[in-house]
């Protein structure tokens, strides 16, 4: 076993990993705060960099604490949790600027601070499990390996409280369940189970799921595999992006995770897009509505586009619902939707984009064609992020950059940026060859 080395932090990375250098090569380590001096033994070495377990820290930094949840740290989904919440917004902070200079070649980035929030333990209304042998919960960090659960710090009331009724579905049912969603009803609280299995439904499981639900206190299972879905009793919950706006989203549909932080994304994407009863605007990866009912509260006209036709028929069910007339949703890729909209030679005032984790690199060579007056990009990702703006940056100038804490307790972390279209001779906004 090699011997132990000496390792300053210098910076949390995105990535459950801090990250120091040992002779000059990048060194990952978990649970650790920048600053800290700590010990580590090297588990991977890959030439440029290398991945080090902890043995000892030798000097904490302040803004250490006790990790709260019994399961750390074998359970990988809080690898922040040993850090104060004012520690982790900063860290956010600094790693989306770092990843915009990295990776974008953006030095002077305008990154706003991050907005908190509002709370950083029981913000969950969504949670995802997953099972090993009938028994639930979630991966260890880096691995496959099964961390039993009882409750979650993370989820809000309703949902911890339904993690016993999940584990309990998962051993009754004849089918083998390897993942389950709890979800919550932001207006009624009301729980529904999602649970994912392999192959098809069972003889038994009807049955088993129907007895079930008689003495449990959960409003509705869906079981659903490939091609296939079966729902007892209540499949949908509530969203509601704005207080006064409530959308109806069929149970597994892509909803966000934190409904309080929601609302906040919603209103800076609100009040950065600017639409006004004059602007037209594509929503491009709309999903059920959760951007699109807001923008066409205020624009004149909003082209939706959703490729999974489950969601793009609740996002029309919800405009419906809304009484807002001026809303079309089209069911189709991003891909093809651009494609016959450059070819049709449509016009758009604004455009907003939430693409998933991979980012929306399909998209940006028709943006521009499109040549929208302002842009505004939804991340879930910095470095996909940094990617596309980079691509995007000779026909936008981006003035705003505002991230927003969605996840506290890990790395994740939303971003909103605002690009208005350059002018002929305009000047770049501090970014640096690429």
């Amino acid at each position: 076993m090699e011997s132990p080395r000496r390792l300053r932090i210098d910076a949390l990375t995105y990535g459950p990993h801090g990250v120091g250098r040992i002779d000059g090569k990048a060194t990952f380590v978990r649970n650790v705060a920048p600053g800290e001096e700590v010990e580590v033994v090297v588990r991977e070495d890959h030439g440029r960099y290398a991945y080090a377990d902890l043995v000892e820290i030798v000097a904490g930094a302040p803004e250490r604490r006790a990790a709260p949840c019994p399961f750390l740290p074998r359970c990988g989904g809080c690898p922040w949790q040993h850090l104060d919440y004012a520690a982790q917004l900063q860290a956010k902070e600094a790693s989306l600027r770092e990843t915009l200079r990295r990776i974008g070649h953006w030095h002077d980035a305008p990154v706003r601070p991050i907005l908190a929030a509002a709370a950083e333990f029981g913000y969950r209304g969504r949670l995802s499990l997953r099972t090993h042998e009938r028994r639930l919960g979630f991966y260890a960090a880096a691995s496959h390996d099964l961390v039993e659960i009882d409750h979650c710090l993370l989820a809000a009331d309703a949902v911890d409280a339904a993690i016993a009724a999940a584990a309990d579905l998962v051993r009754i049912v004849p089918d083998d369940i390897r993942r389950v969603e709890i979800l919550t009803c932001e207006r009624t609280g009301a729980v529904v189970l999602v649970g994912e299995i392999e192959g098809s439904q069972g003889a038994g499981t009807a049955a088993a799921v129907e007895a079930w639900l008689l003495r449990q206190a959960v409003a509705g299972v869906v079981l659903h595999g490939r091609r296939w879905r079966r729902a007892w009793g209540r499949d949908t919950v509530a969203v509601v992006p704005e207080t006064d706006l409530v959308l109806v989203a069929t149970a597994g549909a892509f909803t966000q995770v934190n409904p309080e932080a929601n609302r906040r994304l919603v209103a800076e994407v609100v009040a950065l897009a600017d639409a006004g009863p004059r602007d037209r605007v594509l929503d491009l990866y709309a999903g059920i509505g959760n951007l699109t009912l807001p923008l066409a509260r205020r624009a004149g006209r909003v082209l939706a586009v959703e490729q999974n036709a489950v969601a793009a028929a609740d996002a029309r069910a919800n405009a419906a619902a809304a009484r807002l007339g001026n809303v079309e949703v089209r069911t189709a890729t991003t891909r093809s939707a651009l494609r016959d909209l450059v070819r049709g030679r449509a016009t758009f005032d604004v455009v907003v984009l939430d693409p998933p984790r991979s980012g929306a690199a399909e998209a940006l060579d028709a943006i521009v064609a499109l040549a929208p007056e302002r842009l505004v990009y939804v991340s879930c990702n910095p470095a996909t992020l940094a990617r596309d703006l980079a691509r995007l940056h000779g026909a936008y100038a981006f003035d705003v950059v505002q991230p927003v804490d969605l996840f506290p307790q890990t790395y994740h972390l939303e971003t909103v940026v605002r690009g208005r279209r350059r002018r002929a001779g305009a000047e770049g906004t501090g970014r640096t060859p690429g």
